[in-house]
């Protein structure tokens, strides 16, 4: 058993709490136990930059530390930046005890979990446990932290042998480290091993991981299932039946393993960031954009903070985004316009982003019907392209719907000859024919607007014959819009009125009518429609068919 004094004395030691009286007393109660060496910190930011330019064997961290970061997004940083040691300690320190506050800071595994109020006497015999088996462990987490894997192995194998004791310890890392090295029968060994003697969730959920690394993703999925009924509220066992999902293209399904899992895990920024993802593939656009709407916001003081969040947000908005004056579509593009502004401010000087930016810009006032806002968007997408060296053929097609979108057929011809010529192949070359489809549906709408141009002026000189003609040019189109076809039929309709019953007229109008199909009372065009459906019924009993 370890002298606590004695092991805390050369600990350097990083306190980070909002509160005075907080901080105060827990440095009391530390320099109480022995410790020579505290750094105190008031709230994230500072904390976070202390752990950049020192290494702390110890930091004990509050959950809730107000505005910007709180303790899980220090732990998560501080994780992901590889500055907290395998032999460091990071213990929680919260007097939360609602579930979504503090399960996400659990899946980043904090070395201990202490709840406000306690003694110093609570406090020396929580530390005196975790220290003696950290101390036992401490040649194996050092050769993890030097990614000796093949020495760290070695030494946790032996350390089990002599203290089996330790075998829950020891498993977790040696289940982590076989896994790393691709030994997944070893990992299933060691992990039933300690299964035999007792049900633990995370052994269970690492041997459903190398199961189905092994290539039984069925029977990965099972066991997960099972040990989710014994412990419903293990995220990670949602996490990986997810991943496992999709490996077999079940896009759906995975979709909701993670929903429940963000239900019991809503701070989690990886999984809102993942859930974002998987739903936009799925179209479920609602869920994808309240997934990145909550990315964004859990990220703003995150390591994982990144456009990508944002402009993913601003996609799944749009499809949610129309011309009506609702509240609910104000505040959805007031949304939408929000996050642009906050890529604006956050990452000017990053010219790949300020393009997608634009891009995204772009698509949303085309979403609001706003085709100069649209354009001047597009504008902007275009020069920034010219600034990126060598653009990507993503960015490129990207480009060459903006030019299309905004009525600049002749720069996405262009653009569109320039990627043909470069080649593409697969997905891209995919994209490529579905834009070059838009434009030549746009060209054939706009000659066959051209066409109907023409018949107007004509019907008005009383060239009925002339406008027919023009007409019936239009409408051999099938992109030929409803007004059109209602064009069309009141020429063939006046001129059987005006000059003489034509039985084929009265057929192709049959046709036009079939074409539209009903409208409703609620369109602007339905007493049209309607008036010239009754003279058409009583022309075509008059012809006697």
């Amino acid at each position: 058993m370890i002298n606590l004094e004695n092991s805390l004395k050369d600990k350097r030691i990083l306190i980070v709490d909002d509160l005075v009286e907080a901080r105060s007393s827990l440095k009391k109660m530390l320099t109480t136990l022995g410790c020579q060496h505290l750094d105190t910190a008031t709230d994230g930011r500072e904390a976070s930059g202390f752990i950049q330019e020192h290494h702390y064997d110890m930091v004990f961290s509050d959950y809730n530390l107000g505005k910007g970061k709180d303790g899980q997004q220090i732990l998560e940083e501080a994780r992901y930046s590889h500055r907290l040691k395998a032999t460091s300690l990071f213990v929680l320190v919260t007097g939360e005890n609602a579930v979504d506050m503090v399960m996400g800071a659990l899946e980043y595994e904090p070395d201990a979990y202490i709840t406000k109020p306690f003694t110093l006497n609570m406090l020396r015999e929580r530390l005196t446990r975790i220290l003696n088996v950290k101390a036992q462990l401490d040649p194996v987490n050092v050769a993890v932290d030097a990614r000796e894997t093949d020495k760290a192995i070695v030494l946790a194998e032996h350390l089990l042998q002599q203290q089996p004791k330790l075998l829950m310890p020891i498993t977790r890392i040696l289940g982590k480290l076989y896994i790393r090295q691709k030994r997944f029968n070893d990992a299933i060994k060691i992990y039933s091993e300690l299964l035999n003697i007792r049900s633990v969730s995370w052994a269970r959920l690492g041997q459903a991981i190398c199961i189905h690394y092994l290539g039984d993703s069925d029977s990965a999925l099972a066991l997960l299932k099972q040990n989710l009924q014994q412990h419903p509220m293990y995220v990670q066992c949602y996490d990986w039946a997810a991943r496992i999902m999709q490996s077999q293209g079940k896009y759906q399904l995975a979709q909701k393993q993670l929903e429940k899992a963000v239900e019991i895990s809503p701070k989690a920024v990886l999984r809102q960031m993942e859930l974002g993802k998987l739903a936009y593939q799925n179209e479920s656009f609602d869920v994808a954009e309240e997934a990145f709407e909550q990315a964004i916001r859990l990220g703003r003081h995150s390591c994982y903070k990144n456009s990508r969040n944002y402009l993913q947000f601003a996609h799944a908005v749009q499809h949610h985004i129309s011309d009506d004056k609702s509240r609910a579509n104000k505040n959805k593009i007031d949304k939408a316009f929000r996050v642009i502004d906050e890529l604006r401010q956050d990452y000017a000087g990053e010219t790949e982003v300020m393009f997608e930016t634009s891009i995204v810009e772009g698509k949303t006032h085309l979403s609001t019907n706003n085709s100069d806002g649209a354009r001047q968007s597009a504008n902007r997408a275009e020069e920034l392209l010219e600034q990126i060296s060598q653009p990507d053929t993503d960015q490129q097609l990207m480009m060459t719907e903006a030019y299309i979108d905004t009525g600049q057929h002749v720069k996405a011809k262009k653009l569109m000859n320039k990627l043909k010529a470069d080649g593409l192949s697969g997905s891209d070359s995919q994209r490529l024919e579905t834009l070059e489809g838009n434009l030549n549906e746009i060209a054939i709408r706009e000659y066959a607007a051209d066409l109907n141009s023409q018949g107007v002026a004509a019907y008005e000189k009383g060239l009925l014959e002339e406008a027919i003609s023009a007409f019936d040019n239009a409408t051999s189109y099938e992109e030929a819009g409803v007004s059109v076809l209602l064009n069309a039929i009141q020429a063939k309709i006046s001129y059987i009125e005006d000059q003489q019953m034509d039985v084929s007229q009265l057929k192709d109008c049959y046709q036009l009518f079939k074409r539209i199909g009903p409208i409703g009372e609620s369109d602007e065009r339905f007493a049209r429609y309607n008036k010239l459906k009754q003279t058409y019924t009583r022309l075509k009993r008059a012809a006697g068919i």
